[in-house]
């Protein structure tokens, strides 16, 4: 594509320097990609090897191996030093972005107007490091690059070169993974190069390709070490070794050199200064490593050359020849001079497409340049290039890191200030180009120098905002932990607000963030009035989400009522977000609802979509929580919108969860588990606490799954019916041993979670392991359990009931009501199943409905209560259940069903099937205790039970219950 991509070609200028021999496997598979991405399959190789394996020049021989004509090259690298969060991609995109401002380049995009060729400009600036990014989200900025990318591809294939990934930070692996997940269908070949060596795999790196793997046309090329035949190639071609020499050397340099292509090069470098002998085994004249060969020829330069390479060292990999000039310690025309016989030294090479700089042979050499200089020097010749690049000026956050990176180097000699203010200016210019984690990185950096105690709290709370705003809520709470648990800090209340609003984030314990707000507020009555209001706010969900206190109602909708009266956009967004926790009932539900969507409505106005995300997720939990399925699903959009404009995971994970409920509930069985596994694999790549891990949720979905296809049975024989309740989730327990049929083990677990109080212990859970309780007493016809359960259950009365933020779906409240108040002989449980369907209709969740239906004719069999046409209702339950494959429902109809109608007419008064049995063995004169002991339930259940008979049947004691029962032929 003449115009625009010629000046981006200076790998192939590179390849032309030199044999290239060997990798012909490596070879052929680049240009077997090639060959794949030109046809219109998109390619990803990722290239690697460890330093000095040969993975540039690599991708320089692959650039010069493509046609001269109908290809397009573009190529960037990662510098080792502070540069753009965006790097490697600068380059190609500034290339793309003039190519597309000058009209050269149109948009692959329908319709594209002069609004959306300017929009797609000033985004790609913002990636380059060139404006901030205003309103705009990262997935703009995402979506400028891909959209370049493709108008390129569109009109003739692209190759796509990226050097050193190994030193991109997370922005740029975010890019880099977005571009690959959306253009499967280009001709792009994309080919990226990285070290292997375990102190250059970022987790940036491992965690991103692991992920990239999966999808097609993505494969790893690895660099092994050179073969002997290979060196001897080059020995004979390039060093114009004999070959009767060439065999025996290339032998011994392999042997010497690991096969590092790289250390090859130096040694034969060296090597053919002394002549054809010189390949003969060594004498001692050659030296024994790559740090030997490149100190060697340093030194055989002059001292003021040797000084000017040090100073080039001291820029980077390619070096400014200006910038060396004006930092130099000698004249212009001398420098040059030093540069020249630098070249000539093979320590340096000339830069093609850029006549002003030249680079390092490779980063190796320029590492143990380096390395050889005494810290004092290096320390001052930073200072030198700081000072250099400030008198350039500039804001670009290119510029801002180099200038940045040295006055880090060198504040010891006392530029501690210049070195804080430019890291921290680097940490805001990349946060308005959306690079969270890059800011976090240049705060933390500062705060490490900074002699000011205050001055670097501050800047450990401005990384801890960043990390949050990026998904990494824990390392936030790391930072702002120390601060809010220091009372000699000003910015303690401050640190304690920034822990709490990542703590709840994490579903962790909220007791330390408890604990953290109270000191802060008793110990900072100076704070400002806006601070104090978040402080409280968070104090408010940090109640609720330990479990022991219910925030006061009133204290939120005071606070609201003060954050709407001073006017500030993000105070009223906190408040209100922290508000959404409160309360559980239908009331409270309607209140929370207002809120959230008064917050989701805030966060469009405000284009503060980081705080969408949460105020979306409570919109989803509430529309399931009172069916309203409008609610949920604007809520899902305005969660999916969140996902994509701030790449969080977390919303992602949020969103599946949505997804994977909505499957459930309808009966779409098999989609539930594909959403469910992929929720599994999102969930690893999110940071939580190391007390959360994504196989708790998991685990809950899959017994669900497994439980309503009826697979439970397959585990049986490795569940025990004794085992010990410490360190286990015995409501989990409690729900296989219920399902399973295993009576006493059930009763066990059911009591011991009552008794001990830790059924409703966690809230996020809390409601979702009421339901498993309630199931328990039922399937026991436990009164007394089922009082207990009734009684936690009665503030959810016309509410759906999840578990956590929508892990599970677990159906209506009124149907489990319906089945307790059933067993207990209470309430109108005809009217709660109604209700129960009515909603499970409305939401179109058949699957629940099903479960109604089974429950209702379930609590009309057992009670022998008339008023519906029960057959009907088991009908339509089994066809639904046969529909969606509920071996589960098809289990309980068949239960209920199964029973005899002559059994279910033979019991008057609405006695239950538990009440026939107990009224049987009065009958033959057992005492409460020896019902318990052959019913295997408490005395005090017994006796329960007993009561219930006497006031059901209206007779006066044990005596008139036994004629009872003879009497209406219970005794048969």
């Amino acid at each position: 594509m003449s115009g625009w991509s010629a000046q981006e070609l200076r790998r192939r200028g590179e390849a032309a320097r030199g044999w290239f021999v060997g990798r012909q496997v490596e070879r052929a598979q680049l240009q077997e990609a090639w060959v794949a991405a030109r046809d219109g399959s998109r390619q990803v190789r990722f290239v690697g090897g460890e330093p000095g394996a040969g993975k540039s020049r690599l991708l320089a021989q692959l650039a010069a191996e493509l046609p001269d004509d109908g290809v397009t090259v573009l190529a960037g690298a990662c510098p080792s030093t502070l540069a753009s969060p965006y790097e490697p991609f600068v380059a190609p995109v500034a290339a793309m972005r003039g190519a597309i401002a000058d009209g050269l380049l149109p948009l692959a995009r329908p319709s594209p107007d002069e609004e959306a060729v300017a929009d797609t400009v000033a985004y790609l600036d913002t990636v380059a490091g060139e404006r901030p990014a205003g309103q705009a989200s990262r997935r703009d900025l995402l979506d400028a690059v891909v959209t370049s990318v493709r108008s390129a591809a569109a009109v003739e294939p692209l190759v796509l070169l990226l050097d050193d990934v190994h030193w991109a930070g997370e922005t740029a692996w975010e890019l880099l993974s977005y571009l690959v997940e959306q253009t499967a269908d280009l001709r792009l070949l994309l080919v990226a190069a990285y070290r292997v060596t375990a102190t250059d795999r970022t987790d940036h790196l491992v965690n991103h390709v692991a992920r990239l793997y999966r999808f097609d046309g993505v494969r790893r090329v690895d660099l092994p070490p050179l073969a002997a035949g290979d060196v001897e190639e080059y020995l004979v071609r390039e060093a114009k070794v004999p070959a009767a020499l060439a065999a025996t050397a290339a032998v011994d340099l392999c042997e010497r050199t690991g096969g590092n292509a790289y250390f090859v090069r130096e040694l034969v470098q060296t090597l053919g200064t002394l002549g054809p002998a010189g390949f003969v085994r060594p004498d001692g004249r050659t030296p024994p490593s790559v740090q030997d060969a490149v100190e060697a020829r340093l030194g055989a330069l002059g001292v003021e050359a040797r000084g000017t390479v040090e100073h080039a060292a001291v820029i980077g990999d390619v070096v400014d020849v200006d910038l060396l000039v004006a930092a130099g310690e000698a004249r212009p025309e001398a420098v040059l001079g030093h540069l020249d016989a630098a070249v000539d030294a093979y320590l340096l090479e000339s830069v093609d497409d850029a006549p002003s700089a030249v680079r390092f042979r490779h980063a190796i050499t320029r590492d143990v340049v380096l390395g050889a200089m005494p810290s004092a020097r290096r320390t001052a010749l930073h200072l030198r290039v700081a000072q250099a690049l400030e008198a350039r000026g500039g804001r670009g956050a290119a510029h801002v890191a180099q200038v940045a990176h040295h006055f880090e180097a060198a504040y010891v000699l006392g530029y501690r200030a210049e070195a804080v203010r430019y890291l921290r200016l680097a940490a805001v210019l990349a946060a308005d180009g959306l690079a969270h984690d890059e800011a976090a990185d240049l705060y933390e950096r500062a705060a490490a120098i900074e002699d000011d105690r205050a001055r670097a709290d501050d800047a450990v709370l401005l990384a801890a905002r960043e990390r949050m705003l990026s998904g990494a809520v824990v390392r936030s709470q790391a930072l702002a932990e120390p601060i809010a648990d220091d009372a000699a800090s000003p910015h303690r209340l401050r640190a304690a607000v920034q822990y709490e609003d990542a703590n709840w984030r994490t579903n962790v314990d909220a007791g330390r963030s408890v604990e953290l707000l109270r000191a802060a507020l008793d110990s900072s009555d100076d704070a400002d009035e806006e601070l104090r209001i978040r402080a409280q706010a968070g104090l408010g969900r940090a109640f609720a989400f330990d479990g022991k206190d219910e925030p006061d109602r009133v204290l939120f909708e005071r606070l609201i009522t003060r954050a709407r009266a001073l006017g500030g956009d993000d105070l009223l967004g906190d408040v209100l977000l922290a508000s959404l926790v409160h309360g559980s009932s239908v009331t409270d539900a309607d209140a929370k609802l207002g809120r959230a969507v008064e917050l989701s409505e805030h966060c469009r106005r405000t284009h503060n979509l980081e705080r969408l995300g949460p105020a979306a997720s409570y919109r989803t939990l509430l529309g399931y929580q009172r069916g309203d399925t409008a609610v949920l699903r604007s809520g899902l959009t305005d969660l999916r919108l969140a996902v994509e404009s701030t790449h969080q995971r977390y919303f992602g994970y949020l969103a599946g969860c949505v997804d994977f409920s909505r499957d459930l509930a309808a009966g779409r069985l098999a989609r539930a588990a594909q959403v469910s596994e992929g929720l599994l694999e999102i969930g690893e790549s999110v940071e939580l606490s190391a007390n959360v891990h994504p196989d708790g949720q998991y685990g809950v979905q899959q017994f669900v799954l497994r439980r309503e296809r009826g697979e439970l049975d397959q585990v049986r024989g490795l569940v025990s019916s004794d085992a010990d309740f410490d360190g286990r989730w015995v409501p989990g327990l409690l729900a296989l041993y219920t399902e399973l049929g295993m009576t006493d083990a059930a009763r066990r677990a059911l009591w011991w979670l009552i008794e001990s109080g830790t059924a409703g212990a966690a809230p996020g859970t809390r409601a979702g392991v009421l339901t498993f309780l309630a199931d328990a007493a039922v399937a026991l016809g436990d009164v007394d359990a089922g009082r207990v359960v009734r009684a936690e259950l009665a503030p959810y009365a016309g509410l759906n009931i999840m578990f956590g933020s929508l892990t599970s779906a677990m159906g209506s409240a009124d149907r489990y009501l319906g089945s307790l108040d059933a067993l207990l002989g209470t309430g109108d449980w005809e009217a709660e199943f109604e209700r129960a369907e009515a909603m499970d209709r409305a939401m179109g969740a058949h699957l629940h409905v099903a479960h109604t239906l089974t429950a209702h004719v379930t609590a009309h069999f057992t009670t022998g209560a008339d008023g519906c046409d029960v057959r009907a209702l088991a009908a339509e339950a089994r066809r639904i259940a046969t529909s969606a494959g509920s071996r589960r429902v098809l289990r309980m109809l068949d239960a209920a069903l199964g029973e005899p109608d002559g059994v279910r007419a033979r019991r008057p008064d609405g006695l239950t099937g538990r009440e026939v049995e107990v009224l049987r063995l009065v009958a033959q004169g057992l005492s409460n205790r020896d019902i318990a002991r052959s019913l295997v339930i408490s005395e005090n259940t017994a006796a329960n039970h007993v009561r219930s008979i006497l006031l059901k049947t209206g007779c006066e004691n044990r005596t008139r219950a036994a004629r009872y029962a003879a009497t209406q032929g219970l005794l048969d």
